[in-house]
Parts: C-alpha cells; sequence; structure tokens
C-alpha cells in the first residue's frame, strides 16, 4: 500500500510540476491544473504518514521525485543530463538504497 501511496503522490507532484513549467506563467490552465494537482498531493501524503514515519517517507518520496524529474527533464523537456545530475541520480538512487536499511 505505501508504494501504492508513494507512486501515486510522485506521479501527482511531477506532473504538477511538468504542468507548471508548460504554463511559463503566460498559460492560466495549466497553472490552475497544476496548483490542484499540488493541492492533492496531499492525500496520499496523509495517508502514508499513517503507515510509516516521517523521516523514511520524506527520504523515499524525494528520491523518488528527484529521479523521475530528472528522467522526465531529459526526455520530455530535452535538458542535457550533464554529469552532475547523472551523479545527483545516482546520488538518489543511493538514498533509497540506503533508506531501507533501517
Amino acid at each position: 500500500m505505501l508504494s501504492i501511496l508513494v507512486s501515486s503522490g510522485v506521479a501527482l507532484t511531477v506532473l504538477a510540476d511538468v504542468l507548471l513549467k508548460k504554463s511559463a506563467g503566460q498559460n492560466a490552465r495549466f497553472f490552475v491544473l497544476g496548483v490542484i494537482l499540488y493541492a492533492l498531493v496531499a492525500i496520499p501524503v496523509t495517508l502514508a504518514f499513517r503507515i510509516t514515519e516521517f523521516g523514511p517517507l520524506f527520504i523515499i518520496w524525494e528520491a523518488v521525485t528527484v529521479a523521475l524529474g530528472l528522467v522526465i527533464s531529459a526526455v520530455v523537456f530535452r535538458e542535457t543530463m550533464t554529469i552532475q545530475r547523472s551523479v545527483a541520480f545516482i546520488l538518489t538512487i543511493a538514498a533509497l538504497i540506503l533508506s531501507y536499511g533501517h
């Protein structure tokens, strides 16, 4: 259940980020939809906090968000995957692995 909550929350977060990026402060429809999706993230977060502690959830949630964000930035927005971003991705995966060691 925790995996489903984290996956849905991260998906909502990244989709909201994509919509806000596409709005560029000019497209009100994308902007409003992005804000609504951010608000909806509170639902899976709240439910996930019932299942696990704050620390591990925060690490997992943020690491998955960063990893997915890096992939989306490269694939959707054709941003360059620099050495720094590649190292960040590797460290993000390391954070995920280490967070399960508790």
